[in-house]
Order: structure tokens, then C-alpha cells, then sequence
């Protein structure tokens, strides 16, 4: 046997507590009847009293409770299957972390503001599984496909900019990445591209196409303004600098709506500019939910039978046995003078 609530099985300690509070209930009635009379009389004057059914009736209730007591805790017996079938779609986020996610054009960052996006998607999601590659001018798989949201989130907020060695942006790879994540017999494979758009390896556009031949869906989210802001980089003694070029010159780093949007056209999906609202991401779960769902697999789970029932029927049946019962006699009395 098993219990919900295991402690409260302590207040079974008010059992014997109730029945030794009977007991002396008892004794100070014929303690009392000493100051009045001799006790011989006890019985002659407590004739319509019947201690038989006083007592059985305590005894009921003080079992009834007994019975209560062990309700509460809940027993549990008897092993029952139970099995769960979880269904969803899986889908793939592409961060760019790559040097020019680090601009300030949107506070506090881009990295940390599509990192805030992400983990808002994460949160509406139900039943779907998720992965995260993480790509600048190489991609890797940061968090395999899993249904575990919490252990996804976690993934993400190790992301930086200096998770990938390799600099530059390359945005086909990163699709070309999350498209290897996916099942060749799945009928609808999502990759959303979070990114200011810069793919320095212009293969993006060529690589969604391959990838919708595939049934992949793509969105694109941008992060960043069009005007564009400077890259902020810490030297060796701490003081912020600015990411220049092979000739000396001050990088200066745009979202490149274009681009996003060619790759969301072609990948029919949508793009978004991230926005303060974060209506984008509801845009994109509604979607999303719009698309056919697969089963992903089903799970046995073993648990014991909630049993409380019996002993609350029971308590139940004692308490009206015990309002029943009448513990005062009908005696007629003799006249004595």
C-alpha cells in the first residue's frame, strides 16, 4: 500500500487520545454523583441512562473519524496503465550569434533581445518538439530535438556571441543544419532563422530552396533597424572599441530586411521584424498550430489506484449508525412515598 499524503497519518494519534477522554468522561460522571449521593444509588438515579449505547456510540464516531483519517491520507493499491499519446510538429530555431548580434540598435542587444524571443516561443509551446542551432560562419546543433522545455531554455541562455569561434554569417549552412535534424519521412518540418540578415555566404537563398523541395516551412525572424548601428567590443583593458574592418574602418551593421524576406518567400513562411510587442511570436505560433500535427510516440505510465473512497463510504456508514443510536431509556419509575 502507498499513500498521498503520508503524514497525515500522524494525526492517528488522536485515536487513542478520544478513547482515553471516553474513559474519563466515565469516571468523573460517577465522581460527580459522590457529591450528591452514595454511590450505591449511581444506578437507581441513572436509570434512563444506558452506558452500553453512550459507549458504543463514542466508539462509532472515534472509528468513523479513524476512517476519515485515512482518506485524507490518501492509500493507494492496485497498479493501473495508463498511456499517454503526445503529438506535435518539430521545429528547428537557427540563432545567428555571429559578432554583429552584439549591436545596440535594439536594447539591450540583438543577442539578448532574439534570445528573449526565443524563450517567449518556447513558453507557447504545447506537445511540439524544438531544437537550436547556434551559427556565424560555422553551425552547430546546441540543443537536439526535445519535447523537455526547460532543458531547451537553458540551451539557449548559454548562447553568445562567442559560442561559435567561427566568425562571419552564414545562414544557408545553418538551415542546411536544422534540415539534417529532421526525420526524411516528416511531412512538415519548421526552421525559424533568427538573425540581422547579413549572410556573408549569400548561399541562403539557394539552400531554401533545396530545403522546401524537403516539406521544410520557413519563417524568418529579424532582429536589428534598418538604419543600422555600430559593433561595441571590449579591448584588453576592458574599454569598449568598435569592430573595424580589414582597412580600419568602423563596421557598421544593418538588418538586411531583403534577404530575410527572400528566404521566408521562397521557404513558404513569413518574415517578422522582431518587435517590443512580441506579437511576432504569436503570429507565428498561430501558424504553426495551423499545421497538421504528427504523433510522435505514446508512453506507458504505471501508477496505484486512488482507494480512499472505501474508507470515506465507511466512515460515512458509522456516523449514520451512530446518529441513530439512543442512549436514554424509557423507564417508568416506582412511587416510593
Amino acid at each position: 500500500m502507498r499513500w498521498g499524503n503520508p503524514y497525515l497519518l500522524f494525526l492517528l494519534i488522536l485515536i487513542p487520545i478520544f478513547f482515553i477522554l471516553i474513559g474519563l468522561a466515565e469516571h468523573r460522571r460517577k465522581k460527580n454523583f459522590t457529591k450528591f449521593g452514595e454511590s450505591r444509588f449511581y444506578n437507581f438515579f441513572l436509570q434512563e441512562y444506558s452506558a452500553f449505547h453512550w459507549g458504543l456510540k463514542n466508539v462509532l464516531f472515534v472509528i468513523a473519524i479513524l476512517f476519515m483519517i485515512i482518506a485524507i491520507a490518501r492509500p493507494r493499491w492496485n497498479k493501473e496503465v495508463q498511456i499517454v499519446k503526445k503529438e506535435g510538429i518539430d521545429i528547428a530555431i537557427c540563432l545567428d550569434v555571429s559578432k554583429s548580434m552584439d549591436a545596440q540598435d535594439i536594447q539591450p542587444s540583438r543577442i539578448d533581445r532574439a534570445k528573449d524571443q526565443i524563450s517567449l516561443f518556447i513558453d507557447q509551446l504545447k506537445g511540439d518538439r524544438i531544437s537550436i542551432v547556434a551559427f556565424a560562419g560555422r553551425s552547430y546543433v546546441q540543443c537536439p530535438l526535445t519535447d523537455d522545455y526547460g532543458a531547451a531554455k537553458l540551451f539557449l541562455n548559454l548562447l553568445d556571441t562567442e559560442s561559435v569561434p567561427s566568425y562571419g554569417t552564414n545562414i544557408g549552412g545553418a538551415i542546411e543544419k536544422a534540415i539534417s535534424l529532421f526525420g526524411e519521412e516528416e511531412k512538415h518540418k519548421v526552421i525559424i532563422v533568427v538573425s540581422d540578415g547579413e549572410d556573408l555566404e549569400e548561399s541562403a537563398i539557394d539552400v531554401a530552396k533545396d530545403a522546401i523541395k524537403q516539406n521544410a516551412i520557413i519563417y524568418t525572424l529579424g532582429v536589428g533597424s534598418p538604419e543600422g548601428s555600430t559593433i561595441p567590443l571590449k579591448d584588453e583593458s576592458g574599454n569598449t572599441v568598435y569592430a573595424k574592418d580589414d582597412k580600419g574602418d568602423i563596421i557598421f551593421t544593418k538588418l538586411d530586411i531583403n534577404t530575410l524576406t527572400q528566404i521566408a518567400k521562397i521557404g513558404n513562411g513569413r518574415f517578422f521584424p522582431i518587435t517590443p510587442q512580441q506579437s511576432e511570436i504569436f503570429e507565428i505560433m498561430k501558424n504553426i498550430n495551423e499545421i497538421e500535427k504528427k504523433k510522435f510516440d505514446s508512453r506507458e505510465f504505471v501508477r496505484y489506484k486512488e482507494q480512499y473512497k472505501y474508507f470515506v463510504i465507511a466512515a460515512l456508514i458509522l456516523l449514520i449508525l451512530e446518529s441513530l443510536i439512543i442512549y436514554k431509556k424509557k423507564v417508568k419509575f416506582k412511587r416510593v412515598i
